[in-house]
C-alpha cells in the first residue's frame, strides 16, 4: 500500500488541504504538518488494529540450533529474530521443509515393490498408515511475547509462518485490501480529529480562521465500533485454515 497515497486521500475526503491544524512538534515548538498528523494517527492506531484482522504473514526457515533457548528442558524457544521485526499477532505454522523429510513419502521411507506391482502398492500403503497411527506429529504451543515451545520437532531447518503486525510504512499491506483499511483509517482520523478539535473553537489556515465543521465526526467512534464489530464476523472466513489442520 501507497502510505502517501492514502494520507493525499484522507486529506482531500477530510477538507484538510491547506489547514493548520493546531498541533506543535514538543520539541522545537513548530507547527506539525497536516500529513504528519494524520500519519501519527495511522501508525499508532490504524496499522496495529488493522492488523489484527489481515496480518502480515511472514515465512522463513531457520535451523532449530540457531534459535535462542529459553528452556533448554521445556523445549522453550524464541522466534527468529529476523521474522519478528514487527510486533508478533500469533504463530500460523511450524513445518519441516520437504528437503528435510526422508524417502518419497515423506519421513516413512516405502516399502520394496511399490512401483513393480499392485501387491506392492498394496503392501506399501498398509505400512504407511501403520506407521502414521504409531508416530506422534510435531506440534507447537504459542507462549507469546515471541516464545514458542515445541513438541516433537527434529533439530533440523524448520519453516515458520508467523502472523505479523505490518510495518508502519504500510509497504506490507496488500494492494487488494486499501479499501478496507482506508475505511479504518478514515474513522480513525475523525475520531482523533473530533476528540482533541472539539476543544477549539475555530483553526487557521493559510486564507484565514476556518470553522471544520467537526461536528460531522462526531459519530465516528459509534461508526468505528459498528465496522469493527462487522469484521469480526466476517474477517476469519478469509484466513487459510488448512494451515491449522
Amino acid at each position: 500500500m501507497n502510505m502517501s497515497r492514502a494520507i493525499s486521500q484522507l486529506k482531500m475526503q477530510l477538507g484538510l488541504y491547506g489547514i493548520t491544524l493546531p498541533f506543535k512538534d514538543e520539541v522545537t515548538g513548530e507547527t506539525t504538518p497536516t500529513e504528519n498528523v494524520i500519519r501519527d494517527v495511522i501508525v499508532t492506531t490504524t496499522i496495529p488494529i488493522y492488523s489484527q484482522y489481515v496480518p502480515w504473514l511472514r515465512e522463513g526457515v531457520a535451523n532449530l540450533n540457531s534459535l535462542k533457548r529459553i528452556d533448554e528442558s521445556k523445549q522453550i524457544y524464541l522466534l527468529p529474530e529476523f521474522l519478528t521485526t514487527t510486533p508478533v499477532m500469533y504463530i500460523s505454522d511450524i513445518t519441516m521443509p520437504m528437503h528435510s523429510n526422508r524417502g518419497t513419502y515423506g519421513d516413512i521411507a516405502p516399502a520394496y515393490g511399490i512401483n513393480r506391482s499392485v501387491q506392492g502398492v498394496a503392501t506399501s500403503m498398509a505400512y504407511m498408515m501403520v506407521a502414521g497411527q504409531m508416530r506422534a506429529e510435531p506440534t507447537f504451543d504459542d507462549l507469546g511475547e515471541k516464545k514458542v515451545r515445541l513438541y516433537g520437532y527434529p533439530k533440523t531447518d524448520l519453516n515458520f509462518i508467523i502472523a505479523c503486525e505490518h510495518e508502519p510504512n504500510g509497504e506490507t499491506i496488500p494492494a487488494g485490501c486499501y479499501d478496507s483499511f482506508m475505511q479504518l483509517a478514515t474513522l480513525d482520523v475523525k475520531m482523533f480529529l473530533w476528540n482533541t478539535l472539539k476543544l477549539y473553537d475555530k483553526v487557521a489556515s493559510a486564507h484565514g480562521v476556518i470553522d471544520l465543521k467537526i461536528e460531522e465526526f462526531q459519530g465516528a467512534d459509534a461508526e468505528r465500533t459498528a465496522l469493527l464489530a462487522q469484521w469480526g464476523d466476517l474477517f476469519h472466513l478469509d484466513m487459510a485454515w488448512e494451515k491449522f489442520m
